[in-house]
Parts: C-alpha cells; structure tokens; sequence
C-alpha cells in the first residue's frame, strides 16, 4: 500500500495527533519514529557522538517515507482511512 498523495509531507506526530481515526495504539506506535532530538549520525566508530549501528526509534527524518514500510497493513489502512476522511472532505479535488 503507498503513502496517500499529500500525506508524505506530514510528521509521524501529526498524523498521530491531528487525524481523527487513529487508533491510540497506531498513535503510539507513529510517536516511536519521532526523534529525540539527540540522533547520533551512522558511520562512526563509537565515539565522537556517531554509532556503527543504526538507531531504530531515532531518525533524522519522521515523514512517512522513513518508516511506511515498518508499519503493519492494518495502521497503513487505518491511517490512510483516517487522511481521506480528514483532507479529502475538505478537498474533494484531491484524491
């Protein structure tokens, strides 16, 4: 299933807190892409503020293209449900 057209430029949290129709527990589970505002940059050694390994739960992006395909079928269907019936009754030009 691909990322609604439109909702690619949104944040994991706003989609967590501004679309009614998502579930707490898909909420939950978009607010864990959310970085904290201390990711560590990949390719280091260990010192110096990187990591050799990659941060799960931290990343340097939290649009839908950094973590879509993580997602169980069943919060894609719920989110993609929840953006239609937020920004598609407010456009309906839009698909």
């Amino acid at each position: 299933m691909e990322i609604p057209k439109g909702l690619e430029y949104w944040t994991a949290d706003e989609i967590a807190e501004c679309l009614d129709g998502v579930s707490v527990a898909t909420a939950s589970r978009l607010w864990s892409f959310v970085g904290t505002g201390n990711d560590k940059p990949l390719g280091g050694d260990g010192s110096n503020g990187t990591t050799e390994v990659p941060i799960h739960d931290h990343r340097y992006g939290n649009q839908p293209k950094a973590f879509w395909s993580e997602l169980t079928t069943a919060e894609k269907e719920e989110i993609t449900k929840a953006y239609q019936a937020c920004c598609c009754a407010a456009n309906p030009e839009r698909p």
